[in-house]
């Protein structure tokens, strides 16, 4: 198990703790699935960090396998509409295909 930051939540992780709001109300229990939905949801519930299974080492595996295309498609999914932000996601996407971590669609 391990704590982050719910900017680091990722689609496929998962919840190793139930995760409760201030008022005790579960959102999501132990072993739920992170969708992107779920993760957009995030900081409208106010979470800011959660704790999920795996450890560390593990999740640098799991990162490299997954396309840090999708991820950062995720992270900037809220910031359609900002085109400061829109650039920023391009220039990430074109350092990392430089680096070729991502393929070319």
């Amino acid at each position: 198990m391990r704590d982050i930051s719910a900017g680091e939540a990722k689609v496929g992780d998962i919840v190793a703790e139930p995760l409760v709001n201030s008022q005790g109300r579960v959102l999501l229990p132990k072993g739920a699935n992170l969708s992107a939905a779920v993760l957009s949801r995030l900081q409208g519930w106010g979470v800011h960090e959660l704790k999920i299974e795996g450890d560390a080492a593990a999740a640098i595996d799991e990162n490299s396998g997954s396309t840090l295309e999708e991820e950062l498609e995720i992270r900037f999914s809220d910031w359609a509409d900002d085109q400061i932000m829109v650039q920023i996601k391009h220039i990430a996407l074109g350092h990392q295909r430089r680096r070729g971590q991502v393929s070319r669609s």
